[in-house]
């Protein structure tokens, strides 16, 4: 049984102008001890995929249209919140996107490490004062001793970046949000992070959820790629499989757009379309150079490219392929 299952879920913000479809139709898994990157430009839905499973998704305006979220076989999206409270900072935690604002301003990193684990740990204020301080070690916070008495103003974005792991990795959850968990960071304090959170993948089986724009990270700490656009998955696959052989035009398009020597970097024309405008068919069609008649009508499911693989994309042009 897969540690978490997503099936069919579809994540709408309902306002009074519209209804903002910012997830529709999604499916993942992710296996005990796994890293899934779920990749794609910003406004395709990834951060919204991560709320949702964390249930914060603020209700209203957003409502859950269809789909489970399967935890351990439960379903989070019937959970009271009560259940949810022990679930998320214990068996699941999140790296957020924004130190800068992700961290009370009024309380000491020490007491907010400190706070998740007197919630869901039996331990005395010196005992939880020991983890914080280890955790703050394993992110290579520079003199813990003193850092931990000090306030987020008092710290760099960099620092904060890591306060904000270290509260996450501090209970050893089962499985690890990271929503772009470097951003703030420089390339060396990147490395060491990264390698922390595959260290600790390892040590004890946590599987991870890892929001990224940077390809580079994917193919060297991922172990499967979903590639996400407009609120879809529309290509899933191994991390080999998808850097050599990618399917689906979006896709080619991300790789394409690395830098390598000597040639022109590309770009994708157009920008992602506003999930609550978002044009019939495949949503990507408008900035395809390859599409069909076909994708200007119906949305493409996901499916496998053939029976023997289990490299799966959402694009018209391989309905036909002599493979399928």
């Amino acid at each position: 049984m897969p540690l978490l299952q997503v099936e069919d879920l579809s994540t709408f913000f309902h306002t009074e102008e519209n209804t903002v479809k910012s997830l529709r139709n999604i499916d993942l898994t992710i296996h005990k001890g796994e890293t899934l990157a779920l990749v794609g430009e910003s406004g395709c839905g990834k951060s919204v995929t991560a709320l949702s499973v964390m249930g914060l998704i603020p209700t209203p305006p957003g409502k859950f249209e269809s789909g489970r979220i399967l935890f351990r076989g439960q379903d989070l999206l019937k959970a009271s919140e009560s259940e949810m409270q022990s679930i998320r900072g214990n068996e699941i935690s999140m790296i957020f996107q924004e130190p800068m604002t992700s961290l009370n301003p009024i309380f000491t990193i020490g007491d907010q490490i400190m706070e998740a684990i007197h919630l869901h740990q039996n331990k005395t204020k010196f005992q939880a004062r020991e983890l914080a301080l280890n955790a703050l070690r394993q992110v290579a916070i520079p003199s813990p001793e003193n850092r931990i008495d000090q306030y987020p103003h008092e710290l760099s974005g960099g620092m904060k970046q890591r306060v904000m792991i270290a509260m996450a990795i501090a209970s050893q959850p089962s499985l690890l949000i990271a929503d772009e968990p470097t951003t703030a960071l420089d390339v060396t304090i990147q490395a060491q992070i990264l390698d922390l959170l595959d260290q600790l993948r390892q040590k004890i089986e946590m599987s991870i959820l890892l929001i990224t724009h940077n390809l580079g990270i994917v193919a060297q700490y991922a172990d499967r790629v979903a590639v996400m656009y407009a609120g879809k998955i529309v290509e899933l696959a191994s991390v080999e499989e998808l850097f050599a052989s990618p399917l689906h035009p979006y896709t080619l398009g991300l790789l394409n757009s690395l830098p390598k020597d000597g040639t022109k970097l590309e770009t994708i024309p157009g920008v992602v379309p506003h999930p609550a405008y978002l044009p019939k068919g495949c949503a990507f069609h408008p900035r395809c150079a390859e599409k069909v008649d076909q994708c200007t009508k119906m949305i493409p499911p996901l499916k496998p490219i053939n029976s023997k693989s289990l490299h799966q994309t959402a694009c018209w042009l391989y309905e036909t392929s002599p493979t399928v």
